[in-house]
């Protein structure tokens, strides 16, 4: 049985579209299978809670069409998920797809997908104080871009410039808007055991590949892999300095000043005095602290 997870409002509908064309396929058709569309932010992750129990060790594969935001419910409703999953990118952002070199149009996706050609792939975990732990399927940050997801989630032209194919430049205006308010943090981190003091610091993000904002190389020579996690850090740099940082982040040269980082880590915990504003997966929050380790075990990402 394949489950397909569909969010039809992904790509201003691209994702419907994408799931009405592999249903015309004569390979479709030779499959079992079961499709939920999305009705809600937080549904796609409700649906894969319970379908280990509704379709108990008949589920071949997991495909989500929509998404990094889709198939970040999708990995935490599945909660250990040992049910291979796989992802066809429909949404603005399309991190994961590039980062697990998932390319092609969707049918072409889906043909590889019931080859059952695949590829391992180690999540990440993040826990804040008195919560439960949740997956982090490509990054997690801490600080300005975490600022900058909320101010593209809540302002009103993404959607447009998502509709005309120029997402990235949400991002940018976001950037715009959040670099003069902004106010960098005092942290505490500690990796690995060993402890850092980060005063100044703009941001501290983790990652499984080099991509995330919608294809920005964040860490240019990130690899998926078990174990360790790399980890980037910007600290004690100008406004203006920041702005030449990001100007250079998609082609990965922004690595080459010396105010920005990198380390690598099983087990970070990183805390403050102040709440924190983060972003995992592109969805926000805050927090006062949070631990982040690598799942040992890899997951199977199908169609890959």
């Amino acid at each position: 049985m394949y489950i397909f997870i569909v969010n039809p409002i992904a790509g201003n509908g691209g994702a419907k579209k994408a799931y009405s064309n592999i249903a015309k396929t004569d390979a479709f058709k030779q499959i079992d299978s079961k499709c939920f569309f999305t009705e809600y932010f937080g549904h796609a992750e409700r649906i894969a809670k319970h379908l280990t129990t509704d379709f108990p060790e008949i589920v071949t594969c997991v495909v989500v069409i929509g998404g990094d935001g889709t198939l970040h419910e999708v990995l935490n409703g599945l909660c250990k998920p040992v049910v291979p999953v796989s992802f066809i990118p429909a949404g603005s952002g399309n991190d994961f797809a590039r980062g697990c070199d998932i390319k092609g149009k969707p049918v072409e996706i889906f043909q590889r997908i019931i080859h059952q050609n695949s590829k391992p792939y180690w999540l990440g975990c993040y826990q804040e104080k008195g919560k439960s732990p949740r997956n982090i399927v490509n990054s997690i940050g801490f600080g300005f871009d975490a600022e900058i997801a909320k101010a593209v989630n809540e302002s009103k032209y993404k959607k447009l410039l998502s509709t005309i194919r120029l997402g990235k430049i949400s991002y940018v205006i976001g950037l715009i808007k959040v670099l003069f308010r902004f106010r960098p943090m005092n942290l505490e981190m500690i990796v690995d055991g060993k402890k850092y003091k980060l005063s100044n610091c703009w941001m501290v993000t983790i990652a499984h590949h080099p991509f995330y904002g919608g294809g920005m190389k964040i860490i240019p020579d990130a690899t998926i892999q078990a174990g360790v996690f790399p980890v980037l850090i910007i600290h004690s740099i100008s406004k203006w300095k920041v702005l030449g940082v990001f100007m250079t982040v998609f082609s990965g040269k922004h690595v080459n000043f010396k105010e920005v980082e990198l380390m690598e880590a099983n087990h970070l915990e990183i805390s403050s005095k102040k709440k924190i504003p983060y972003q995992v997966d592109g969805q926000t929050d805050v927090c006062f602290s949070c631990v982040i380790t690598k799942q040992q075990d890899a997951i199977k990402v199908v169609g890959a």
